[in-house]
């Protein structure tokens, strides 16, 4: 394409364009409308251009004669005077309104009001007594006896609005000292009882109920000072007219949440009754009272808590479409914040109670058994106190509670020392070094002896010795016992550790750790009398 033809191709565009804007806003032009209000009442609106002006003309003009009118002080006694308007060919009727020698402004066909059943006649009758009225409310409004009277009645009207909202202050006052709220809430207390936080909500309660009278009371007085003024009692009629609309609507938006509420609240008991049901056979299952096929005693706390969310959430989405308001944009833009914020911050939280899904329903753990969780070097031993949505509890040999993330332990090793041993406590041992020239025999029955002497340690079943192996320079062995406690190892184990060296030193045999390079003449034990020695001086 040639750069001529492209400039007349853009400049035919360019017209087409223009053409049709200047189409769109003729035909804008003939769709604005405008109101004619004399002394804050409405007498009628202009639909279309008449007599070379826009709606907004035709006000204007219509504005500037009943001025004229209102200086003039002429009668108010209004004649209309059927007129054919013959624009743009086709005859249009219409309707003047004159008073004396003025045409104060003509209604059209085409300003009815589009579907409205009243014609132009009486469209036109009802907006001559709505210019009267307002002629006649201007003309009161300048009588030094109506505004007089006016000031008076608003003054009144002041002082009784004043005397009611300070009567109102002092009612609130005199409720805050009998309730007896410190003027600090908020500072902190040794204890705060219930009785206390109860006072204080009423108090809140109280407050915003003497908010709104407040406002209530402005309201009215502010409604009656304008009613009381011809010029401003229109102001006052819509006043009074928002408040009956306002509590009307607020009355049929009652009336019709009725009907929903009933069925949420029906819904609501419904799955209240299911979930206590559900509660009290899983409880007693869980106590071992009843038996459920595929539901083991160690996962019915899972299962209930599983089973009553799950009704809880069917009741929520059954009750949802009933809940008055769920169909609006705002209650559904909410939900849908609300869900992706779930949906975006709840990915770790998920992982973790699936991971304790995992946990529970392989019955890998269970409250009160010894176990070590983790890999070593890096690994966490105690008593399980609780398997929970999010993470797993654990006291500690040292008497501290570890909380581990179910998804750390479901991913690392679990070595169970209970969980075998059942009835027969947890299983611990200790190991010594012997060497060669002592009979096994003999260290079997001092090993044993040393357990016999531990407390803690269980005499049933009995302590055993294992030979674990035969090494270079002495003989392996190590001591089996169960113990009760499993939280108090540690404390069992230096026990049963100082009882070992005890009865090994009172029989004259010697441990083999640390090594030795080469076989000492005499036995290297500590003999009796030295067992409860004075600790030697220090140097120096």
């Amino acid at each position: 394409m040639s750069l001529t033809r492209f400039l007349r191709f853009f400049a035919a565009i360019t017209a087409a364009a223009l053409l049709a804007g200047g189409a769109q806003a003729a035909d804008d032009a003939q769709r604005q409308e405008a109101e004619l209000v004399w002394a804050q009442r409405p007498i009628v609106t202009f639909r279309v251009p008449y007599n070379g002006a826009d709606p907004p003309g035709r006000v204007a003009r219509a504005r500037a004669r009943i001025a004229e009118l209102e200086q003039r002080f002429l009668p108010l006694e209004f004649e209309e005077v059927p007129i054919t308007i013959t624009e743009s060919g086709a005859p249009r009727p219409g309707i003047a309104l004159r008073a004396s020698d003025i045409v104060l402004f003509t209604l059209l066909t085409e300003d009815l009001e589009p579907g409205h059943t009243l014609n132009l006649q009486q469209t036109m009758a009802a907006a001559r007594e709505r210019l009267k009225s307002a002629v006649s409310a201007s003309r009161e409004q300048r009588r030094p006896d109506v505004i007089m009277r006016g000031i008076l009645h608003a003054a009144l009207a002041t002082v009784v609005a004043g005397i009611a909202l300070w009567l109102l202050l002092r009612a609130i006052g005199y409720m805050r000292q009998r309730l007896q709220i410190p003027d600090a809430p908020d500072a902190p207390q040794a204890s705060v009882s219930l009785a206390a936080h109860g006072r204080m909500l009423l108090l809140r309660a109280l407050q915003i109920a003497g908010a709104a009278v407040g406002f209530a009371l402005v309201y009215a007085w502010l409604a009656y000072v304008l009613h009381k003024f011809p010029a401003t009692m229109p102001i006052s009629l819509r006043l009074g007219e928002m408040v009956w609309q306002t509590l009307a609507n607020l009355g049929a938006g009652i009336a019709a949440a009725i009907p929903g509420l009933l069925t949420v609240a029906l819904i609501m008991l419904f799955a209240e009754g299911l979930s206590r049901a559900a509660r009290s056979a899983f409880r007693a299952v869980q106590s071992g009272r009843l038996a459920i096929p595929g539901v083991h005693r160690e996962t019915a706390g899972a299962t209930r808590r599983i089973v009553v969310f799950g009704i809880w959430v069917l009741a929520i989405v059954a009750a949802y479409p009933y809940i008055p308001g769920s169909g609006s944009g705002v209650f559904q833009g909410i939900s849908v914040l609300i869900g992706a914020m779930v949906t975006l911050g709840s990915s770790g939280i998920a992982n973790q109670i699936m991971s304790g899904l995992t946990l529970v329903y392989s019955r890998a753990l269970k409250r009160g058994e010894h176990v070590i969780i983790g890999a070593p070097g890096n690994e966490v031993e105690g008593v399980v106190t609780e398997v929970g949505a999010l993470a797993t509890r654990i006291v500690t040999m040292r008497n501290q509670e570890a909380t581990v993330p179910n998804a750390v332990v479901v991913g690392n090793p679990i070595r169970n020392f209970s969980r075998q041993s059942g009835e027969d406590g947890t299983l611990v041992s200790a190991k010594v070094t012997i060497g060669y020239d002592t009979p096994w025999r003999q260290v079997h029955a001092m090993l044993e002896e040393a357990a016999r002497r531990t407390p803690g340690v269980r005499a049933r079943p009995a302590p055993r010795v294992l030979q674990a192996a035969l090494s270079d320079f002495y003989v392996e062995y190590e001591l089996l016992v169960n113990i009760d406690r499993p939280l108090e190892r540690l404390q069992i184990m230096s026990g049963l550790n100082a009882n070992i060296q005890d009865v090994f030193n009172e029989y004259g045999v010697q441990i083999m750790s640390p090594h030795f390079l080469g076989q000492p003449a005499d036995p290297v034990v500590v003999p009796r009398s030295r067992w409860h020695a004075a600790p030697a001086t220090p140097p120096g």
